[in-house]
């Protein structure tokens, strides 16, 4: 019997050989190698001892014995602590990066909450920009009551000392995220695409045959953009380990008289932040493409991505109880969104996923996308946040164009 002449053409087996060769003898070179082979990442200085916080109850530091951990604490204070006044300065620009540790070595991503009540807001952000400056750090976003400072991951101790001590401690959360396994199989996984990319460059230089030609050209292409990819998420890595990331909320002792704000009546609508996360469960219930420019912490607890600009991708689950379809929660959302004063800029629903951003009123405006997926008795909940115009700017296109990929499992 004659072919189907309109079935999907089969791969030329030599190529396939090819392809296959290219990989497989690398493979066997770096998996001999594997001794020798921790060294993706520039040799780091000598590190600094693990702060009090990042250490098990055995006295381990972190990535010594286990992959990932946190812990919160929050608690309300009665006694006004009282703040020191350091001299006004202006935002530093953001400076290089240090070199990250080997991929050997622990790579750590710390990340610090506090919400703080401050007898003077003005006093307090000037101290924060100050003591941000003298760490080595800088100020990654600022609105009136909000500031996310980025300091080396060597001074994330002494850093959250110091705001500590601007004011009235009303909620600390502080987490460690060992990516010391991710970084190492990422970087694994890029030496070999490099080198079967090499292999078939030489290939392509060989070979004659148009189709043949062709047929080695998608492939490179298939393998560049794996290639571009998995280099984003090192550098996003080394980034995120580098410096290490303070969101502090400061609230006045004294707070001037406002109009009725209008708060959702149902609890875990009321509890959205954008800077934490709030909804814990349902890692394992959803599926998302996280976009370029993101990388997804495989070792977390939660479903979070993160950009090296502390941009921040979370996802989670909750009872729909009342029940209620994605329309009805998207309304509910909204309700409370628009009580914070947060104006909506953008809407769709996307492949079942109903979605909005919000913009905040601030000089400096902040960012934040919330979309409900129903399922039966589930809610997926899909939440982003910019803490610039420029990050919005910048991860728009990426992010807008993934929504659909959002599923439950």
């Amino acid at each position: 019997m004659r072919p189907d002449k309109t079935r999907r053409r089969r791969p030329t087996p030599w190529l396939s050989r090819a392809v296959a060769l290219a990989f497989l003898t690398f493979g066997l070179t770096a998996c001999g190698g594997a001794a020798s082979s921790m060294s993706y990442a520039p040799e780091a200085p000598q590190a600094e001892p693990a702060p009090a916080y990042a250490r098990d109850a055995a006295g381990a530091a972190p990535g010594a014995s286990v992959s990932s951990y946190s812990m919160k604490k929050s608690f309300d204070a009665d006694e006004e602590s009282s703040l020191s006044k350091p001299a006004p300065v202006s935002t530093p620009t953001q400076p290089q990066a240090p070199a990250s540790a080997a991929a050997a070595d622990p790579l750590v991503v710390y990340s610090g909450y506090l919400h703080l009540r401050v007898k003077r807001m003005v006093e307090t952000t000037d101290a924060v920009t100050a003591a941000a400056e003298k760490f080595g750090g800088y100020i990654e976003s600022m609105t009136e009551t909000v500031v996310i400072v980025r300091v080396p991951v060597d001074k994330f101790d002494a850093a959250m000392a110091v705001f500590e001590a601007l004011g009235t401690v009303l909620g600390r959360e502080v987490k460690a995220l060992d990516v010391t396994a991710q970084f190492t199989d990422v970087s694994t996984r890029l030496a070999v695409a490099q080198e079967a990319r090499k292999r078939l460059l030489a290939l392509l230089e060989a070979t004659q045959d148009v189709q043949q030609r062709l047929q080695i050209l998608q492939e490179i292409k298939r393998l560049s953009e794996q290639i571009e990819t998995m280099s984003s998420t090192l550098e996003t890595l080394r980034k995120l380990a580098d410096f290490s990331t303070i969101t502090l909320t400061l609230e006045p002792v004294v707070t001037q008289q406002a109009g009725l704000v209008h708060r959702s009546s149902f609890p875990w609508v009321r509890d959205l932040e954008p800077y934490r996360t709030t909804l814990p469960e349902g890692k394992s219930d959803i599926g998302y493409h996280v976009p370029n420019g993101f990388v997804l912490f495989e070792d977390d607890d939660t479903y979070r991505a993160q950009a090296a600009d502390t941009s921040t991708l979370r996802g989670g689950t909750v009872e729909n109880e009342p029940r209620g379809d994605a329309a009805f929660w998207g309304e509910a959302i909204d309700h409370e969104m628009t009580g914070r004063d947060e104006e909506p800029v953008l809407d769709g629903t996307t492949a079942g996923l109903v979605w909005r951003v919000y913009r905040s009123k601030d000089a400096a405006p902040q960012y934040m996308l919330v979309g409900v997926l129903s399922v039966g008795d589930k809610l997926h909940v899909l939440e982003g946040f910019f803490p610039t115009e420029a990050s919005w700017n910048r991860h728009k296109e990426a992010v807008l164009a993934s929504l659909g990929t959002f599923e439950a499992k």
